[in-house]
């Protein structure tokens, strides 16, 4: 069979159900939905939807341009394939970002190449061997769409749809506020009353950052009496689409498949707190490659697991991205990868893509497998864990942004995580009062609500550190917290200042007075506020008039403005040292934070011999705790992507956990090995005879 070129594609959408015009024949769809014949009709699930420990996400994005879709596929192999890998979960796609169904729909655009209902037949197979099968849906992409219906396509000011251009590859956004909404809601109609899909995952549930003028949203927002040229009222107005949709697709899921998962994608971001009613849990989307990088999760995750939802991890077992044919991830890093999910309490998942055909690569899950056996054994230590953690992180992540992350934020987990200490990263509506020391990095200016919230937590005995703006009124004018005990003066006037830490802050680190790489504010102390290290001026400036060697002229002289100052349970840092870390990853900003946190936090919750590289972190069920000890160090081997290749041991690990009783017993899991224990002064201590890769320490406290 030959395939369509693009224009006989687009000519063969011509008639049928396809040929929708406008909302009228849309809603017609969505009414004639319900009453469709079911194409592979069961009954709901009986039990509630279990998250597994070891899922597959199978991409399915299928050009229609390519022939014998599915003739390869065998559903006997491709089961005995996923049983092999120790897979007990593969999302399968009912439509993908090209627009194309692959079951018998009579709502949407089946693939001209699919003869049969791949979609039932999958989930039939997989049903009989056990395996869990949730439903994917792309939401906003849907290229078949988007060449029939241009009017539905997300348009910026200039008129532009979001995407590539004419002549470039890639997919362009669909407007929500459009009918195309009520076609989504008609295809999900039709599977969910069709098939027994244990979930539905909806992806790409998002518009673009700066909202939309199609058509229908200049009419929306002019009747609504917005302004369509306010980028707020754009994007406020788009927001209101997607949480209505949500809401909608939502409800029919729920109304067909009670106890199905429902999944959003890209919707986990800070700002994700009140959309949790359209979710059973969170799916954190988080590869390597492409926009992510390996601390994207380290972050999220830290985030998501205060939401109250379960939690799963998304990594590719591709090089770099999705659809990166004809790759596979290092045997190392997909360890790492997935090791790091258990140890923030996630449960994972590996996105693969089935090849058009329909079958499965045994190479990749061969691979696979190496990994999820060992997830299998370590699953008794990690089954609704819960991450231990002492510190709150306060994001300063707009909470519109899915991907990207603050430079402060960064900086602020980097610091963290190589000091093994144990946090989790907050949004600002977020309970602080578990949390004994609060972290505000660089740049977070308090109105009234939040005043109030940090007063009333330092009045129930938290400890705040803060930096740079973090503390000033929304003005900038002068700091909203009396508590630092600070008078304001502005941003320094000089490009480059030097710090000196005073015997007091850490004797190590007073020996040297050494440059702060980003500019600090100038800040004075009150009577009763102490100095812990104080700022120097250069001679002058570096600029074309006045110069002195390669780059930053010397130091010269101290000024009268503190670096670091302490006042009861709050310090506070002139410099943006977090933002300075992400940038710069010198260790003494880090060593900075490191004697602050020290002052804060005398007595942490872990002591650890592992260096920076290693990754340390606690989970407790009823009646043990568990440190998690992984050491994967990644290097930057390609301009934008950090690599995993090889297990670099520790041996002869000291680690002290702090508990308020002695545990009955500690051991290594998943060996079982004891390990020699000794209580002390409040820790429970042994010795890690080895750590290659990953290694579970459990401490005991039942009998």
């Amino acid at each position: 069979m030959q395939p369509l070129n693009r224009r006989g594609f687009l000519a063969s959408l011509g008639g049928g159900a396809l040929a929708l015009s406008g909302s009228r024949s849309v809603a017609k769809a969505a009414q004639a939905a319900p009453n469709l014949p079911a194409p592979n009709s069961a009954p709901a699930p009986s039990a509630p939807f279990l998250l597994p420990f070891r899922q597959v996400h199978l991409d399915f994005h299928t050009s229609p341009l390519i022939p014998e879709i599915g003739a390869d596929f065998d559903p006997e192999e491709f089961v005995q394939i996923l049983k092999e890998a120790s897979v007990n979960s593969v999302t399968v796609f009912a439509k993908c970002h090209h627009g194309m169904s692959y079951y018998p729909t009579k709502v949407g655009v089946r693939h001209p190449h699919l003869s049969f209902d791949l979609l039932g037949e999958t989930i039939e197979a997989c049903r009989r061997a056990g395996i869990q099968t949730p439903v994917y849906m792309s939401a906003a992409w849907d290229e078949a769409m988007a060449d029939l219906h241009p009017d539905w396509l997300v348009r910026d000011e200039s008129g532009r749809p979001d995407g590539p251009g004419p002549l470039q590859a890639g997919w362009r956004r669909l407007c929500l506020h459009t009918p195309y909404m009520d076609y989504l809601a008609a295809q999900t109609e039709e599977l969910v009353r069709g098939y027994d899909a244990d979930g539905l995952f909806f992806d790409i549930m998002r518009c673009s950052d700066s909202g939309c003028l199609c058509p229908h949203c200049r009419q929306d927002l002019l009747r609504q009496g917005r302004d369509p040229a306010q980028p707020d009222h754009r994007r406020q107005h788009a927001l209101e689409a997607i949480q209505t949709g949500m809401k909608r697709l939502a409800s029919i899921v729920r109304q067909h498949r009670p106890r199905a998962g429902i999944f959003f994608n890209s919707r986990t971001r800070p700002g994700i707190r009140s959309e949790l009613e359209h979710f059973t849990h969170l799916e954190l989307e988080s590869l390597p490659g492409g926009a992510w990088g390996y601390l994207h999760f380290q972050i999220m995750s830290r985030h998501a697991r205060t939401l109250g939802r379960p939690i799963v991890g998304m990594t590719g077992r591709f090089h770099r991205s999705w659809g990166d044919f004809g790759t596979i991830r290092n045997q190392a890093a997909l360890d790492y990868e997935c090791f790091s999910m258990l140890a923030q309490g996630a449960l994972c998942s590996i996105g693969d893509q089935l090849h058009p055909r329909g079958r499965l690569d045994p190479a990749v899950y061969q691979r696979i497998g190496r990994t999820y056996r060992s997830v299998a054994d370590k699953e008794p230590w990690c089954q609704n864990a819960r991450p231990r953690t002492e510190i709150g992180l306060w994001l300063a992540t707009p909470d519109r942004l899915p991907i990207a992350l603050a430079e402060s934020d960064q900086g602020a987990a980097r610091m963290l995580i190589q000091l093994h200490q144990q946090f989790d990263a907050l949004d600002p509506s977020a309970d602080l009062q578990p949390y004994p020391v609060l972290i505000l990095p660089d740049s977070h200016r308090l109105d009234a609500a939040q005043r109030g919230r940090l007063q009333d937590y330092l009045r129930q005995g938290g400890k705040l550190l803060l930096s740079h703006q973090s503390g000033l009124d929304p003005d900038g004018l002068g700091f909203a917290l009396p508590q630092l005990g600070l008078d304001y003066h502005g941003p320094a006037a000089d490009q480059t200042e030097y710090v000196e830490a005073l015997p007091d802050l850490d004797p190590d680190l007073s020996g040297m007075i050494q440059v702060s790489y980003e500019p600090a504010v100038h800040v004075s102390p009150q009577t009763g506020t102490r100095i812990l290290a104080r700022l120097w001026q250069s001679y002058f400036d570096r600029n074309y008039l006045h110069f002195s060697s390669h780059r930053q002229t010397p130091v010269s002289r101290p000024t009268e403005f503190a670096a670091i100052t302490e006042r009861g349970p709050v310090i506070y840092l002139s410099m943006p040292v977090f933002r300075a870390y992400a940038r710069h990853s010198r260790q003494f900003d880090k060593l900075l934070a490191a004697a602050c946190l020290r002052r804060l936090l005398p007595h942490p919750l872990v002591r650890c011999s592992a260096p920076s590289t290693a990754h340390v972190t606690v989970t407790q069920q009823p009646g043990r705790q568990m440190v998690h000890l992984l050491h994967y160090p990644a290097e930057r081997r390609a301009p934008d992507l950090d690599i995993v290749e090889d297990v670099i041991p520790l041996v002869n690990i000291d680690l002290a956990l702090r508990l308020d009783r002695a545990p009955a017993r500690a051991y290594l899991a998943p060996q079982r090995q004891p390990l020699p224990l000794s209580y002390r002064d409040g820790y429970a201590c042994v010795a890690v005879p080895e750590v290659r890769g990953h290694q579970i320490v459990v401490f005991e406290t039942a009998t």
